[in-house]
C-alpha cells in the first residue's frame, strides 16, 4: 500500500461520510415536514369536531324588505374571519351567493372578544337583498372550516 492508496481511501471515506450526512439531513427534513403536515391535519380535524353553528331565528323587516337571522355558535371553537364565511340564499328555488357587500353582521355580547363569535354567543346577520311576503327561503351558512347550517323560512307564513 502506497501513500497514494491512503489518500484515495481518505477521499472515498470522506465522500461516504458527506453522502451519509446529506442523507441524514434530508431524512430529518422529511420527518419534520411529515410531522408538520400531521399536526396541521390534526388541528383542522379537531377544529371541525369542536365547531358547530346553528341558525336560530329568521325574521323579515318589512320597512327595509330585508331578511334578518340569528346565528349561534353552539360549538367550542371561537369563530372569526367572517369575510371567509359563505352565505347562500335559495329564494323560491333560485340560489344566490351573498358577497361581502350583500350582508352585514353584528356579534351580540362581544365585549370580551370584539368581532369574534365565542362559544354560546350569537350574531345577527342582515341580508341586503330585497325579499317579499310569500318568498320561500332556505339559508345556508358555511364556516371557513366547512361546518354548515341551514334553515328554511317562508316570509309571512
Amino acid at each position: 500500500m502506497g501513500f497514494d492508496t491512503v489518500i484515495v481511501a481518505f477521499f472515498v471515506i470522506t465522500t461516504m461520510i458527506v453522502v451519509a450526512n446529506t442523507f441524514m439531513i434530508g431524512m430529518n427534513d422529511f420527518v419534520d415536514s411529515a410531522y408538520d403536515g400531521y399536526s396541521a391535519i390534526h388541528t383542522t380535524t379537531m377544529d371541525k369536531m369542536q365547531t358547530d353553528i346553528e341558525i336560530q331565528t329568521i325574521w323579515f323587516n318589512s320597512t327595509e324588505n330585508h331578511l334578518h337571522f340569528i346565528v349561534e355558535n353552539t360549538g367550542e371553537t371561537k369563530l372569526n374571519n367572517f369575510n371567509l364565511w359563505d352565505i347562500i340564499v335559495i329564494k323560491n328555488g333560485t340560489a344566490d351567493y351573498m358577497d361581502d357587500n350583500k350582508w352585514t353582521m353584528d356579534v351580540y355580547d362581544g365585549q370580551l372578544n370584539p368581532n369574534i363569535l365565542d362559544p354560546l354567543e350569537e350574531m345577527e346577520v342582515e341580508l341586503h337583498e330585497e325579499y317579499g311576503v310569500g318568498d320561500e327561503i332556505i339559508l345556508k351558512i358555511v364556516t371557513p372550516n366547512g361546518i354548515i347550517s341551514s334553515k328554511g323560512h317562508t316570509i309571512g307564513g
